[in-house]
Order: structure tokens, then sequence, then C-alpha cells
């Protein structure tokens, strides 16, 4: 009985679970590849060189928020719902990628402004305009709609080969500080060849014919995904800015520590992000079948997450010298104690990822841009107070303190303003 229920759902969702599988093997990639590099770029260039990479990396995966504009959720959403129109889909395709090549243009200005204004950019300013490259490469990155049409192997092929390439070439050409630019143009150049030949065997696979968006098109999606962007940079803006912020008031050994840490930190929050990802064209479908259904598997997602970040800080506390020594040989107390100190803000990001997910997944998101945009302005206000004061512990403090009141404010609006889509009420008359 149990085999042949087992069989049934396995049947129902192959599509899923080969997506998913593929999504996890591109997730545990992007999980492991910085384990590998990060303790050879110490290693080599010392943690202030390590302290610079990501600093620079961090800020280039915030400019791509600009062409990512929320396209891995509404893009998703709406390829979702219309998979099986192949002419929608080839349209829609060019609607978001003529989109991308404007929102790439802002992108660029913004990178410009920042190499003005942030003195470590202008100090360092080869390193810093080489890793733009990142931008570049996740400019037309083409997982968005891979995932909604469950065709992520023509991404993962070229993914694995030139994840192996740019490994190759940090391992054998990275000697000191002077080839530290190696590190995120490799990345960047990686990144950029995975998304075009994707792209170019996922156009011909489908037989899809080359088309021209006319204005109204792309003015019309850049209004629809407004509000969903203005989230998306917020989000990006408390993940990757702070190391930015910072900068401006710590030295680039203290900046290496923090870099350290926040690596280890962004790891275990990355696991619940990639769940997120990996379940939420289901959870369009079991939204868009019965309301029930979705509260069910958002309540048994909460929970799960929950418990398993509760878990990754016991793990991070108990175990942080083993952690630390992964990156670090010597001198190791800083990297701990940070840790120690770190090691539950994914617990309070955990508290508000899948409340998150449910105003996506029922378009409610533009009810959280305000939440969102007064974190940014707090994050930068209580950061920057903090970290010119109390050095890293103070930017960690400020951290916590965001993360609390993006999950209290989003339980808020969804237990005030929409108690029909609370997941955690078991009522099954909604």
């Amino acid at each position: 009985m149990f085999k042949n229920n087992l069989i049934k759902i396995v049947t129902a969702n192959k599509r899923h679970i080969n997506s998913s599988f593929f999504l996890f093997c591109i997730n545990f990639i992007n999980f492991v590849y910085p384990l590998l590099i990060s303790p050879f770029i110490i290693k080599k260039c010392g943690l202030e060189g390590f302290g610079l990479v990501i600093l620079f990396q961090s800020i280039s995966i915030f400019i791509a928020s600009i062409t990512d504009y929320g396209f891995n959720i509404n893009g998703t959403r709406e390829i979702t719902f219309n998979q099986d129109n192949n002419t929608f889909v080839n349209r829609h395709f060019f609607v978001v990628s003529y989109t991308k090549c404007i929102l790439l243009i802002g992108a660029i200005l913004l990178s410009l402004l920042i190499y003005i204004f942030f003195s470590k950019a202008s100090e360092y300013s080869f390193l810093y305009f080489s890793s733009l490259l990142i931008l570049i490469g996740r400019a037309f990155n083409p997982l968005w709609i891979l995932r909604s049409l469950h065709k992520i192997k023509y991404f993962f092929y070229f993914f694995i080969l030139f994840k192996v390439i740019a490994f190759v070439t940090i391992y054998i050409f990275l000697k000191d500080q002077s080839s530290l630019f190696l590190v995120n143009m490799t990345i960047g150049l990686s990144d950029f060849l995975t998304c075009l030949f994707s792209i170019i065997v996922l156009f011909f696979s489908l037989k899809w014919e080359f088309f021209r968006p006319d204005f109204v098109a792309v003015k019309n999606e850049i209004l629809t995904g407004f509000s969903i962007f203005i989230q998306v940079v917020s989000i990006n803006a408390n993940a990757y800015l702070n190391p930015m912020i910072l900068g401006f008031f710590v030295n680039e050994y203290s900046l290496g520590i923090y870099c350290v840490v926040e690596k280890i930190i962004l790891m275990v929050k990355f696991c619940g992000s990639f769940i997120i990802q990996s379940i939420f064209p289901k959870a369009c479908e079991l939204a868009a079948k019965n309301l029930s259904s979705y509260k069910i598997f958002a309540r048994n997602l909460f929970l799960f997450l929950v418990f398993s970040m509760l878990a990754a800080g016991f793990v991070l506390t108990g175990f942080s010298d083993l952690i630390v020594s992964f990156f670090l040989k010597n001198n190791r107390s800083a990297c701990q104690e940070l840790l120690i100190y770190s090691a539950w803000i994914p617990l309070v990001v955990g508290l508000n990822m899948v409340p998150y997910m449910t105003f996506m997944v029922f378009n409610k998101q533009n009810k959280t841009t305000s939440v969102l945009i007064i974190s940014v302005l707090l994050n930068i206000i209580i950061a920057g107070i903090l970290s010119k004061n109390f050095g890293i512990y103070g930017m960690t403090a400020g951290i916590y303190s965001i993360e609390l009141f993006i999950s209290i404010s989003l339980w808020a609006i969804l237990t005030v303003k929409f108690p029909f889509l609370n997941f955690i009420n078991n009522d099954k008359k909604a």
C-alpha cells in the first residue's frame, strides 16, 4: 500500500523531482565552491585579500539585483501558469531579455557611481572593475524560465563545465594579491558562458523564433514587476551591502574576519533559500488548485526550516573552532568568537522565509514593499552607527535587529491583513 502510494506520488511529481534534483546539484555546487576556493584565497592573499574579494563580489551581486528585477519570482510564476503555450513562453522570454538589456545600462551606471564615491573601489580599481564581470555574468541568467519549464538540465551541464574551468584557473594562476583580480573575473566569465550556451540550446531545442518586443511590452514588464524589484533590491541590499558599509569604518584585516564569518552564515541561509527556490513552482501550482493544500504544505515547510536553522545554530556554536579551521589554520580566535556571536542569524531569517514566499505565490508582495524599504534605510543607519562605534560586532548586532524587524513585520501583515493566508491557522474554510 505504502509502496503504491509512493510510486503514485513520484510519478505525479516526476518533473518537479527531476528539476529539483538538477537545481539541488547546482545549488550544492554553489554551496561547495566557496568552501573550496576560500581557504586557498586566504592562504595565497591573506585575510586582507579575501576581504577585498568578498567586498567587491558582494557589491557586484547587489548591483546584479537590478537586472534580476524580480524575474526569478514574477517571470517564473508567469511561465509556470503558461508553460504549455510555447508561443507565449517564446515571446515572454524575449520581452524579459530586452527588459534586462535596459536594466543592465542602469546597473552599469550605478557601478560607476559606487566607484566614484566608495574609496576602496577607487583604491583597488582594477580589482573592482574585474569583479563587475559577475554583474555581466548574472544579467541574463535563464534559470527563471528553465525552472518553470523543467529544463534545468540545459543549464546544468554547462554550469559544471565552466565551474571546473574556473576552479582550475584560480588554483593554477592565483599567486598573491597582485593576481587577486582573477578570482571574481573568472567567476563572472564562468557565469556568462554558462548562461550564453544554455540560452542557445534552449532556443533551438524549443524551436523558438526571434521576437522583438515593442516599447509598450517592455514598459509594461517594468511597471508590472516594479514592486517585486523594490523588494528584491531591498533584500539584496540587506544581504550584500554590509561589507561595503563596514568597509568605510574598518581596515582590510577586520573586513576579512567579518567576510569569513559572513560567508559561513550565508551558506547556512543559502540552504533555506535553495529550498524556497526549488519548491516555488510547486507552491504556485498548489495555490492555484487548493488553498487548504497550500497552507498545509507551507506550514510543514515553515516548521522544517525553523527546526533546521535552530539545529544549524547549535552546530555553528558548538563546532565554531572546527568550522573556522577550514578557512584559517592559525589565529582563529577572532573569527571563532564572531561566528558564535552570529550563529543565530539564520534562525531569525528562517522565520520570515515562508511568509514572504506566501506573499509571492498569491501576488500580494506589494503589501510588503514598505517593510523592506524601511528595513534597508534602518540597516544603513543602524549598521553605519554600530559599525563606526563597535566594528564587526556592531555590524552583526545590526543584522540581528534588521532581520528581527523584517520577521515581525511580515508576520504582522500576514496575520492582520491576510488571515486567510496564514498557514499556521488550521481553518479550512478559506
